[in-house]
């Protein structure tokens, strides 16, 4: 990849990643706040909604003519690498409810630190090894 095209891929999937945000935090933000679920429990269908929507978004958008030919294949890969986002996510998570207890009435804050560390984390992983080669065949 060019540097003009790394960039490209860098904003797009931060522009992926800010839709797959808004859908976890407002989530987030209804089941804690309205439905009286705890922070930890409520990320359970908070971050896979938002992992499912942003895989559909980035092969299509970000790494279009990239990755695996198998849909289901790259799904699957996409979600362990989220998974693995996902502890560097809920690691910041925690040790910003632990650090700033003040947080847990408005979580969306430690939402926010995690998810920094969850991007890096998931554009590096999934740029160089799950969309890493063209694909062998574009369907659309």
């Amino acid at each position: 990849m060019t540097t003009r095209e790394t960039a490209r891929a860098v904003r797009n999937f931060a522009l992926v990643g800010g839709i797959g945000f808004g859908i976890e935090a407002v989530m987030l933000s209804a089941l804690t706040h309205w439905a009286g679920w705890a922070p930890w429990y409520a990320r359970i269908p908070s971050f896979l909604t938002a992992v499912l929507v942003t895989w559909a978004l980035n092969r299509r958008h970000t790494f279009a003519g990239r990755g695996l030919e198998r849909r289901s294949t790259e799904a699957f890969l996409y979600v362990a690498i989220q998974v693995g986002g996902a502890v560097v996510n809920l690691a910041i998570f925690g040790v910003s409810l632990l650090y700033w207890p003040q947080l847990r009435a408005l979580p969306v804050v430690a939402l926010a630190f995690g998810a920094v560390g969850g991007f890096a984390f998931n554009f590096g992983v999934s740029n160089a090894f799950l969309y890493g080669r063209p694909r062998a065949e574009v369907r659309q």
